[in-house]
């Protein structure tokens, strides 16, 4: 197990620098997420103790590896970008990225005693969790094995890169296996991946926080309020005559063709309907088109589920717009085909 120090993350410095000496770069851009930029500073320090390249901190979203800065890095002439907290979406084209997942290790032994007593009832149990802790899953399946569970663990896929890893926008290593277990051992923090889970396979979930130290279960009352309250952006989406369809243009979640098949559905049925290009989805991005009644995401599906602060007018996603359309049922697993 590396030695991490004061960070609670493991951020890779050696390999970083080992990563610039090699590939020659000279300008290297470093993309953090939120959560991470309070180490920056430090990693900049670090880093340029061992190379002497040009580093620069982008201050811009990096919401996921959706968002790599590829067009900012042109823009100050980056010939490297190094992307933290995430694993590879996109295949690399033009400036090269390298990726540090910024994993977090935890005391497993201690975290599946406190969800034993969420999942005693089951006999399998399928494990999934954020890149942070998919190196130690196999571990945590090693321990519920010798508590006589028998476990699974689902592929990597097209999006993610490593077995039962999950993202907010994909579901599939998970659902591939939904068939075969009674339940979910979700590992990492937050409700966002557990809830969208448990919709997505239609199975219970239990979620183990390592930040918390504690174990909760998704249960049906909070499936119900997002159901209801998606239904209700639905509903109230009917009734628009007017549209703005949101495009990101962060290059894994652009989606300008679906966004241009989704106006021509609208016009068809004799609704308004205009594209909207944003690099960030932020609510004082779209106040002042007074026009639009209504918007639809299709960009990260999570914008439309959270919501936008501020913006009180409905946001669907491309899936419910066609429940709205009249194209696609509402079925009991509802969620699955937005995120799965």
């Amino acid at each position: 197990m590396p030695i991490m120090g004061p960070s609670l993350y493991e951020l890779e410095i050696n390999r970083v620098a080992n990563e610039i000496v090699k590939r020659g770069a000279k300008r290297v851009l470093l993309q953090l997420p939120d959560g991470l930029r309070h180490e920056a500073l430090k990693l900049v320090k670090s880093l340029k103790e061992k190379v002497e390249a040009d580093l620069l901190l982008l201050g811009d979203s990096c919401y996921g590896a959706c968002d790599v800065a590829l067009r900012q890095a042109q823009a100050v002439g980056a010939d490297l970008i190094v992307h933290y907290g995430h694993s590879m979406m996109l295949p690399n084209e033009g400036i090269p990225v390298v990726y540090v997942e910024a994993r977090v290790y935890i005391d497993v032994t201690k975290l599946v005693e406190l969800v034993l007593p969420l999942i005693s009832g089951w006999r399998s149990v399928g494990l999934a969790a954020t890149v942070q802790h998919i190196h130690q899953l196999r571990e945590v399946a090693r321990a519920l094995e010798k508590r006589n569970f028998t476990v699974v663990i689902g592929p990597s896929g097209s999006r993610v890169s490593h077995d039962g890893q999950v993202l907010g926008c994909d579901y599939s290593s998970a659902v591939s296996i939904s068939e075969k277990v009674d339940g979910f051992l979700f590992v990492g923090g937050g409700r966002f991946h557990p809830l969208g889970l448990a919709i997505s396979t239609g199975k219970p979930v239990a979620a183990a926080d390592p930040y918390q130290m504690s174990a909760t279960e998704i249960n049906e009352a909070e499936i119900k309020k997002l159901a209801m309250k998606r239904m209700a952006a639905i509903t109230a989406a009917k009734a628009a005559k007017r549209f703005g369809i949101i495009v990101s243009i962060k290059p894994g979640q652009l989606q300008l063709e679906a966004a241009r098949s989704m106006r021509s559905k609208l016009h068809e049925r004799g609704r308004e309907a205009a594209i909207i290009c944003v690099d960030e989805v932020r609510a004082d991005s779209f106040l002042n088109f007074s026009e639009v009644d209504a918007f639809i995401d299709t960009a990260c599906p999570r914008i439309a589920l959270d919501g936008i602060a501020d913006l009180h007018k409905p946001i669907i996603t491309q899936q419910e717009a066609l429940v709205m359309l009249g194209e696609k049922e509402w079925t009991e697993k509802w969620l699955g085909s937005y995120l799965g």
